[in-house]
């Protein structure tokens, strides 16, 4: 793990200055920061939580990798926030470590190189906004000017079809990959596998613009970015894996999809067929007991309801267990990532056999792609999701990841539309924040 924690000159120790922000100001939006810092930035939003925060800059990181990455990075963050002194008035949120990592432990491909295996930053600045109120972090340092102009306004949603965006011979590998699966599970040897595919597209959005917009389509979902210089991680995610609010710790079962229709009855018809259907209950099902099985290897006790409920989302919804627990001393964020990731709703059921499957056939580097994404503090709180709903900015273009759940009774060009569904989400604002080549 390559290790960066704390600058020289310091006498080992940093020390973050807080201040509040005029809510009147552009600096009291975190959006408006976005451009603010040419190296790292980070950004984090979840509007139905009242929640918006950003960080630009390094004053403490490190890069985990490998087989040890989560226990490497929680031992990296208790060393830097163990070293982090607060200066900040009353009622002030702590600071934040920002934290991603790779979906795989392998090593990154060329498309994922500036953004490496994983890594866990406590940014230079950051502005956090929460219950109308705005503040600025600053650690050994000053923050430099802030944003003059406001966040963009949302653009309106593009309806785009991925077909046009992908072509025959790229679809036909992922309807092999569903008859691969329903192969294996035919033979006993999975109960779910969950094969990916990507589309690339000629266009690069302004990310600002893109994600004013993805936060404003999806209130319910973690809007998020890292980047690195002109390489970028964008997307906005519906799927919890680990948050952790006062000591209790919050997590959820996120599979079976259906889509959404502008005819409220249709729609009802739609989320209704998801509830009753025998094939995607039992796709859910997988991914509830394994999430509580590793809680319970924890020493966890879950509570969660009898039968999902429904989770409707801007073009698609979901069966969605909540699950919720009391957490035992001695057991942090990290350590709950690390026993979670990846759940079968993004690797497949039993983990082993479906990652087999997964590198000899799928053809591409997930990266980041349904990777763990997320943020922690010096109380313990913090939130981690599965980078779902995502895309990988380069500066020559986008590529836009997307998978579904494959169990027995899945039909290839079932499988192939809902993936379209997924990407939608994404490439509408994509395309809409981005001008013609």
């Amino acid at each position: 793990m390559a290790l960066n924690p704390l600058p020289s000159g310091t006498d080992d120790f940093l020390e973050a200055t807080t201040v509040e922000l005029a809510a009147s100001s552009a600096a009291a939006d975190p959006l408006a920061w976005l451009g603010a810092s040419p190296g790292d930035t980070w950004f984090w939003e979840v509007p139905e939580d009242d929640v918006s925060w950003v960080g630009l800059g390094r004053a403490a990181s490190a890069e985990p990798a490998g087989e040890e990455r989560f226990a490497d990075a929680a031992l990296a963050a208790e060393r830097i926030l163990d070293r982090l002194t607060a200066d900040a008035p009353d009622g002030a949120p702590l600071p934040r470590l920002a934290a991603g990592f790779a979906f795989d432990r392998n090593e990154p491909d060329t498309h994922w190189m500036p953004l490496g295996s994983g890594r866990l930053v406590l940014p230079s600045v950051q502005v956090l906004r929460h219950g109308g109120r705005s503040w600025m972090t600053v650690v050994d340092g000053r923050p430099g000017p802030g944003p003059s102009m406001p966040a963009p306004p949302p653009l309106e949603h593009l309806g785009v079809d991925p077909s046009d965006w992908s072509d025959d011979t790229e679809r036909e590998h992922y309807r092999r990959l569903i008859r691969l699966a329903l192969d294996a599970i035919a033979r006993g040897d999975l109960d779910k596998a969950v094969p990916c595919r990507s589309i690339s597209v000629d266009r690069r959005p302004d990310l600002a613009l893109l994600l004013a917009t993805l936060r404003h389509q999806y209130p319910g979902c973690a809007t998020f970015c890292v980047s690195d210089g002109p390489t970028a991680f964008v997307g906005a995610t519906p799927e919890r894996l680990a948050a952790l609010r006062g000591g209790r710790l919050h997590t959820a079962a996120l599979a079976g999809s259906a889509s959404r229709h502008d005819d409220p009855s249709i729609d009802a018809a739609l989320g209704q067929g998801l509830l009753t259907s025998p094939k995607e209950r039992n796709e859910h099902a997988v991914v509830v007991d394994a999430v509580t099985a590793a809680l319970e290897g924890l020493d966890i006790s879950p509570r969660y309801p009898d039968a999902p409920e429904l989770l409707r989302l801007h073009g698609i919804q979901h069966l969605h267990t909540p699950i919720d627990a009391d957490l035992p001393d001695g057991i942090g964020l990290l350590d709950l990532v690390g026993a979670l990731h990846p759940t079968p709703a993004v690797s497949g059921h039993p983990a082993d056999l479906a990652s087999d499957l997964r590198s000899r056939h799928e053809g591409m580097e997930r990266g980041w792609f349904a990777g763990p994404m997320g943020w922690l503090d010096a109380a313990g709180d913090g939130e981690f999701r599965v980078a779902l709903r995502s895309a990988l900015v380069e500066p020559s273009g986008t590529i836009l990841y997307a998978g579904a759940g494959v169990v027995a009774g899945s039909d290839p060009d079932r499988e192939l539309l809902e993936t379209d569904v997924k990407l939608r989400a994404m490439l509408g604002p994509v395309l809409a924040a981005s001008e013609a080549p």
